[in-house]
């Protein structure tokens, strides 16, 4: 009998460790500071995109429409675990080429509809979608309406680049229901390895004050190079995270907003 006693308080005992062990698991993940990476521009480039998505720190993939490897790299993203969105073209400031699928007005409202459309089909397994420059259409209150449209009518995210002071994107998802993020950190808009460093560290710090951060980086070959640098094991208090980790919810679940003029076609799956 006093073995059996024994042998019982031994099993009581370990099963107490094993449960005080979980929840200070549980809390110790829940206290630490989330970065969430992501890396744009992917889907011209085979061998630098399968870098970038085998990057540890790098949980989310923003790959452009349209392109040569679009469709396998965002298979080969899936088939990690990690987050696909769609890295749309839009009409920037400087009159930059947009590539195929790209967005602006100069083609007509109805075209921009249709690229995007066709833009946000061609990417497999894609969640959510971010605007690849933009300076000129994100500061358009309508024509940024119409993509959060199609974002709410797929049930999408919206993460902002922010590639100019006064985008309405993420206002426009905020008013629309479109759960939205907003890029916090230009990691490489340098790519050089000091400029990196220091963005790597304002990063780290923003993270550590607030709790979160969110970063942009590219496929460059200094930021690879940068990446390849660092170890897991040296941020024992970051958790490496998806954007979609990290989206605000806005409080208006339906649209709340329809532009003035509504191109024909905009609209059509919810009025079929």
């Amino acid at each position: 009998m006093p073995r059996v006693n024994t042998m019982g308080r031994l099993a009581l005992w370990s099963s107490l460790c094993a449960f005080f062990l979980l929840i200070s698991g549980l809390a110790s993940a829940a206290d630490r500071n989330k970065v969430a990476v992501v890396v744009d521009d992917l889907g011209n480039q085979w061998q630098s995109g399968l870098a970038a998505i085998q990057v540890p720190f790098i949980k989310t993939i923003a790959i452009m429409p349209g392109l040569p490897y679009t469709i396998p790299l965002a298979e080969s993203t899936v088939a990690v675990g990690k987050t696909v969105i769609v890295h749309v073209p839009m009409s920037n400031e400087s009159d930059f080429p947009l590539g195929p699928l790209g967005l602006t007005r100069a083609d007509g409202d109805q075209q921009l509809l249709a690229n995007l459309s066709m833009g946000m089909d061609s990417v497999p397994h894609a969640e959510g979608l971010s605007n690849h420059m933009g300076s000129r259409l994100t500061r358009d209150a309508e024509a940024m309406g119409w993509v959060m449209a199609e974002l709410l009518d797929r049930n999408w995210f919206y993460f902002d680049s922010v590639t100019v002071a006064n985008s309405q994107g993420w206002r426009m998802a905020e008013q629309m229901g479109v759960p939205w993020k907003r890029r916090q950190v230009f990691l490489d808009h340098e790519p050089t390895p000091e400029f990196i460093e220091q963005q790597w560290q304002l990063a780290l710090r923003i993270a550590r004050q607030n709790g979160s951060v969110t970063v942009i980086c590219h496929p460059y070959p200094e930021t690879l190079a940068f990446f390849e640098s660092l170890e897991l094991t040296d941020y024992p208090d970051i958790d490496w995270v998806s954007i979609k980790d990290l989206l605000h919810q806005p409080k208006r679940l339906v649209p709340q907003w329809r532009p003035h003029s509504i191109p024909k076609g905009a609209y059509s799956r919810r009025q079929s």
